[in-house]
C-alpha cells in the first residue's frame, strides 16, 4: 500500500495534475485486468480516447477508456498483464482506494465508420480500444473482433464477442482462416487493426494489397 508520503513525493515530481481513485479490480483471465476509476470530471462521448497514467516516478502510460459511465463518471480501463513492464507491474499492484494520476482524456483518432461491418484485429493491449469502438457502434453495424490471446479461452470480454487467435507463430494462418471464412464485402467494410507495432504493420500492408480499407494505430513494440 503507497503512503500518504509517498503518493504526495509522486504528485509533485508528476507534471500530471488529475487524480482517479480506484473503485474495483477485476482480473479477466489469466492475464487482463479490468480497473475501474472515478474519475473527478466527464469525459467525451467518443471512442479510443485515452488515459496517460503515471504507473511511476516520471513513467507515463496510455491506457483506452473501454467503456465510460456518464451518471456514476467512472470509467474502466483494460491493462495487458501478460508481459513484464513497469506498466504491468503497476496495474498488478493496485488495490481498490488507490489514487492514480492522469492526464487526459487525449486520442479519439478511431470512431465507427458507416460501413456495414467493422473488424478489429490485435493483441491484447487492444482489447479496450477494440471495447470502445463496440459501445459505439450503430445497431444495425456487424461487429468482429479477433484478438491474439494468451488465454484462448476467453471469448467474451465485458460483453463483446472475441474471436481468439493463437499467440504464437500460427498467429497469422490463423487471422487469414477466419478472415477468408466470414469473406467480408470489401466495399463495406473497415478494419481497424491495433496492438504491437510490428504486427500492425504486417496486418496492415496485408489487408491494404488486397485492396481493404485499414485504420491502424501502434501501441507498443
Amino acid at each position: 500500500m503507497i503512503s500518504i508520503k509517498d503518493r504526495a513525493t509522486s504528485f509533485l515530481m508528476s507534471r500530471i495534475g488529475k487524480t482517479a481513485r480506484v473503485t474495483t479490480l477485476t482480473r479477466i483471465g489469466n492475464f487482463l485486468m479490468e480497473i475501474h476509476l472515478q474519475l473527478p470530471q466527464a469525459l467525451p462521448e467518443r471512442s479510443t480516447q485515452h488515459l496517460k497514467c503515471e504507473v511511476a516516478p516520471y513513467t507515463y502510460r496510455d491506457y483506452t477508456v473501454a467503456s465510460w459511465d456518464t451518471i456514476k463518471q467512472t470509467a474502466v480501463l483494460i491493462v495487458d498483464c501478460g508481459h513484464e513492464g513497469v506498466g504491468s507491474s503497476w496495474a498488478l499492484g493496485l488495490q481498490t482506494g488507490d489514487e492514480i494520476y492522469y492526464a487526459g482524456p487525449g486520442g479519439g483518432l478511431h470512431q465507427p465508420s458507416d460501413a456495414q461491418y467493422l473488424v478489429c484485429i490485435g493483441d491484447a493491449s487492444a482489447t479496450g480500444h477494440f471495447h470502445s469502438l463496440y459501445l459505439r457502434k450503430a445497431a444495425g453495424q456487424q461487429f468482429h473482433c479477433f484478438l491474439q490471446l494468451e488465454d484462448p479461452a476467453t471469448r467474451q470480454l465485458l460483453q463483446m464477442p472475441v474471436q481468439p487467435l493463437s499467440n504464437n507463430g500460427h498467429y497469422f494462418t490463423d487471422l487469414h482462416e477466419w478472415l477468408y471464412h466470414y469473406d467480408f464485402p470489401v466495399a463495406n467494410t473497415t478494419y481497424y487493426v491495433a496492438g504491437n507495432q510490428q504486427m500492425v504493420v504486417q496486418v496492415r500492408k496485408s489487408l491494404r494489397q488486397q485492396g481493404k480499407q485499414v485504420k491502424a494505430q501502434g501501441f507498443w513494440g
